[in-house]
C-alpha cells in the first residue's frame, strides 16, 4: 500500500481514507436502522457500494493530475450514488453521507464553481428520485420544506467544506512559496559553503600574483573563481589600468563588440553607481559593478546571469561580486603602489648614488685631472723617475676611486654586510619550527644566490614555509629535509619529510582541505616552474620544485640582484 501511495498528493491520500471510513460508517448505520430491508438485499447494496468505491477510489489516484479525468469520474460517481439511493431509502438513506465523497473531491481538485454544480446535481436527483421512486407528489417548495433538516445540514456541511477548500488552497499556495524559499535559501547555504573555500582560495591566490605583480593571474584567477560561484560561462573585464581601454573576457566573444559598446556609453554611469548593475546585449543580462576606489577606476568586472531579480541566488550572486570587486580594487591598488614604491626607491637610490659621486669620487677624479694637466706642463723638466712616481700616485688614487665608486653603487648589497636575509629568513622560520616542534631540520644551500631574482626567493621562501607547515600541522613529522641547489638554468628545492602522508587524489577532489597544496603550485606557476608531490599515507611527502634561472618573472623595474 505505500509504495501505491508513494508519491502522491497528501490530499489524495485523505480523500482514500475518508471514502473507506464513511462507507464503513453509513453501511453499519444501514445495516443497524433499516430493518424493513432483508438481509439479503442490505449485503447486495453494500457489496455494490464497496465495489464502486474500491474501482473508483483507484480510478481517482491514477487520474489525480488530470482535472478532465475528474470531472469525468464525478459526474459518473454522483449519477451511480444517487441510483444506489433509490433501493436503499432515498434521502433517508444513510448513504446520503457517503455522497459527501463527490463533494471533498470538488473542492480539493476542481474550481469551486463544480461544488455547486454537484450540489444541485444531487439535488435534482434525489427530487426525481423521491418523486418517481417513492411517489412523493410534492412539488419543489413543498419537497425542500419536508427535507428541510436535512437539506440544511447538508448545506452547512458543504459550506464548511468549501470553507476549507478556501483555506486549504491558500494553505497549500503559502506552502510552495515556504517550500521554494526554502530551496533557495538551501541553494544560497551551499553556495555561500562554497563560496567561503573559494574565498579563503582566492584570497591566498591573489596575495601570491600581488606579490609578483602579476595582473594578468589575478584576472584570470576572478574568471574562474565567478564561474565557480555564479556557474556562468561567460564573464569579462572592462580594463581600465592603461591609456588604451580593453576588454577582457571569457566566454562572449560572439558579443564582445557590443558589451565592449554599451559599456563605453554608459561607463559615465556605471563608474559613479559604486555598486552592481546590469546591462542587457542581444536579450542576455549582465551584472556589472565598477573596481576601484575614490580617486582611481581599475575596470568595470561582469558576468552573466539568468536568475530572477527577486531570488535569493541573484541578490547572493550580487553580494558576491560586490565583495569581489572590492578585493579586486585593493589587490590592484597594492599592485599599484608597489610599482610607485619601486620606481621611489629607484630614485631614491639613484640620487643617493649621485650624490655620493658628486661628493667624493668627483672631487678626486677632478684632482686627478688637475694633476694630470699639471704633469703634462712640466714634463720636459721632470725626470723619468719623477714621472713615473707622480703617474704610479696616479694609479693608486684611480685604485682608491674605483673601490670607492664600487662601494657607493653597492651600498646596500647584503655582501658589503657579509649577511643575506633570503637564506637568514628561511633559518630563523626552521629554528622557531625546531623549537617549538622539537623536530630535526637540516637545511642545505648550494650554489649562487644571486641568480634567484626577488621575486623568485620570495615565492621559495613560501614554498618552504608551506611545506614545513603541512609537515607540522598535517603530516606530524619529526624529521624534514631541506635542500636547495642553484645554477645557472635552475633552481631546484627538495623537501622531504617522515610524517603521515595522504592522499594526493583526495587534496585534488577538495580543494578546500589543500589550500597549502595548491598554494605552492600556485607558486610554482608563477614562476614558470614544475613541482611533483609524491605522497603515499603512512609513508611521508616529497616535494620536488624546479624553477629557472635564465627566464625570470619580473615585474616592472626589477631586475637581478
Amino acid at each position: 500500500m505505500s509504495a501505491f501511495f508513494k508519491g502522491r498528493k497528501e490530499e489524495t491520500k485523505i480523500l482514500f481514507i475518508y471514502r473507506y471510513v464513511s462507507l464503513i460508517i453509513t453501511s453499519i448505520f444501514y445495516s443497524i436502522n433499516e430493518i424493513e430491508h432483508t438481509n439479503t438485499k442490505k449485503i447486495f447494496i453494500i457489496f455494490c457500494l464497496s465495489t464502486a468505491a474500491i474501482i473508483l477510489s483507484y480510478l481517482y489516484i491514477i487520474c489525480e493530475n488530470s482535472k478532465k479525468n475528474i470531472k469525468i469520474l464525478l459526474f459518473i460517481e454522483t449519477i451511480s450514488n444517487s441510483i444506489l439511493l433509490i433501493p436503499s431509502g432515498g434521502l433517508n438513506s444513510p448513504f446520503i453521507w457517503y455522497t459527501l465523497n463527490t463533494i471533498l473531491i470538488s473542492s480539493l481538485f476542481l474550481k469551486r464553481e463544480f461544488i455547486w454544480i454537484n450540489i444541485f446535481l444531487y439535488l435534482i436527483l434525489t427530487t426525481c428520485i423521491s418523486h418517481f421512486a417513492y411517489n412523493y407528489n410534492l412539488n419543489l417548495l413543498n419537497f425542500l420544506k419536508h427535507q428541510s433538516n436535512l437539506i440544511l445540514s447538508m448545506i452547512m456541511i458543504i459550506i464548511s467544506i468549501y470553507l476549507t477548500s478556501i483555506y486549504i488552497n491558500q494553505t497549500k499556495g503559502k506552502n510552495k512559496e515556504l517550500e521554494e524559499l526554502n530551496a533557495e535559501l538551501k541553494t544560497a547555504n551551499q553556495m555561500i559553503t562554497v563560496s567561503f573555500d573559494h574565498i579563503k582560495a582566492l584570497y591566498q591566490s591573489l596575495s601570491i600574483f600581488s606579490n609578483q605583480g602579476n595582473v594578468e593571474g589575478i584576472i584570470n584567477k576572478l574568471f574562474a573563481y565567478i564561474k565557480d560561484v555564479t556557474k556562468t560561462d561567460a564573464v569579462f573585464f572592462y580594463d581600465m589600468k592603461d591609456e588604451e581601454y580593453e576588454l577582457l573576457s571569457k566566454g562572449i566573444e560572439k558579443d564582445k563588440k557590443l558589451i565592449e559598446d554599451e559599456i563605453i556609453n554608459n561607463l559615465k554611469e556605471i563608474l559613479e553607481s559604486k555598486n552592481p548593475g546590469e546591462i542587457s546585449v542581444q536579450n542576455v543580462r549582465y551584472v556589472i559593478v565598477p573596481v576601484g576606489n575614490n580617486y582611481l577606476y581599475y575596470g568595470v568586472l561582469g558576468f552573466e546571469v539568468t536568475n530572477e531579480k527577486e531570488g535569493l541566488v541573484y541578490q547572493n550572486n550580487l553580494q558576491q561580486v560586490k565583495f569581489l570587486s572590492e578585493l579586486t580594487s585593493i589587490t590592484l591598488e597594492r599592485i599599484n603602489m608597489e610599482e610607485i614604491n619601486d620606481r621611489l626607491l629607484i630614485s631614491e637610490e639613484q640620487n643617493r648614488i649621485a650624490n655620493e659621486i658628486h661628493d667624493s669620487v668627483l672631487q678626486r677624479l677632478f684632482g686627478m685631472s688637475c694633476g694630470v694637466f699639471s704633469l703634462i706642463k712640466r714634463l720636459d723638466n721632470c725626470s723619468t723617475v719623477e714621472i713615473t712616481e707622480e703617474l704610479n700616485q696616479f694609479r693608486e688614487t684611480t685604485d682608491m676611486v674605483m673601490k670607492e665608486l664600487r662601494d657607493k653603487i653597492y651600498g646596500l648589497s647584503w655582501k658589503k654586510s657579509g649577511q643575506n636575509s633570503f637564506v637568514k629568513d628561511i633559518k630563523r622560520y626552521i629554528e622557531e619550527i625546531k623549537r617549538f616542534n622539537n623536530m630535526n631540520i637540516p637545511f642545505t644551500i648550494t650554489g649562487n644566490i644571486e641568480l634567484l631574482s626577488n621575486n623568485q626567493k620570495r615565492a621559495l621562501y613560501r614554498i618552504i614555509c608551506e611545506a614545513l607547515g603541512n609537515a607540522v600541522r598535517h603530516g606530524k613529522a619529526e624529521n624534514v629535509e631541506i635542500n636547495l641547489c642553484i645554477n645557472s638554468e635552475f633552481a631546484s628545492l627538495n623537501v622531504k619529510d617522515d610524517g603521515m602522508g595522504f592522499d594526493t587524489h583526495l587534496i585534488d577532489a577538495e580543494r578546500s582541505k589543500g589550500l597549502g597544496i595548491h598554494n605552492m603550485v600556485q607558486l610554482a606557476e608563477s614562476l614558470k616552474g614544475d613541482i611533483e608531490i609524491q605522497s603515499k599515507i603512512g609513508s611521508g611527502t616529497i616535494i620536488d620544485l624546479t624553477v629557472p634561472t635564465d627566464t625570470l618573472v619580473l615585474r616592472k623595474g626589477e631586475s637581478k640582484p
